[in-house]
């Protein structure tokens, strides 16, 4: 299998987008979030935004955005994922220093200082 895709800069990226897709935006601001995030990654927040996915006779699937879908539904729905991992992710720690801080303090309160070496202090 060869790769087909040629490799493309930051602007022809952009041009591919608004001329060729059909995605309304303002080009340098797109630039500059292409060379910031990239294309791979904007491009999960993108698909939804897209056509439906029907491939043609010859295999080629019609890779336009839904007439209308501008840039900036795209970077709000990115800035929302960001922020929402964020808050997930505070959420996962908070809940890891917790359960690490007790089993510092009870555990050995309980079963003796070297309670984390006692297999049947964590039963299967």
């Amino acid at each position: 299998m060869e790769y087909s895709k040629p490799w493309l800069t930051f602007e022809r990226q952009a041009d591919l987008l608004i001329n060729e897709r059909g995605l309304i935006a303002d080009r340098d601001c797109l630039i500059a979030h292409l060379a910031d995030i990239g294309y791979y990654r904007l491009s999960g927040y993108w698909y939804n935004f897209k056509r439906k996915p029907v491939s043609d006779e010859d295999g080629e699937k019609d890779e336009r955005f839904v007439e209308g879908t501008t840039f900036e539904q795209v970077w709000k729905l990115y800035v929302f994922d960001r922020q929402f991992r964020l808050v997930v992710l505070d959420a996962i720690e908070r809940i890891e220093v917790f359960f690490a801080r007790n089993s510092r303090m009870n555990l050995p309160g309980q079963q003796g200082r070297l309670a984390f070496w006692i297999p049947r202090t964590f039963p299967v």
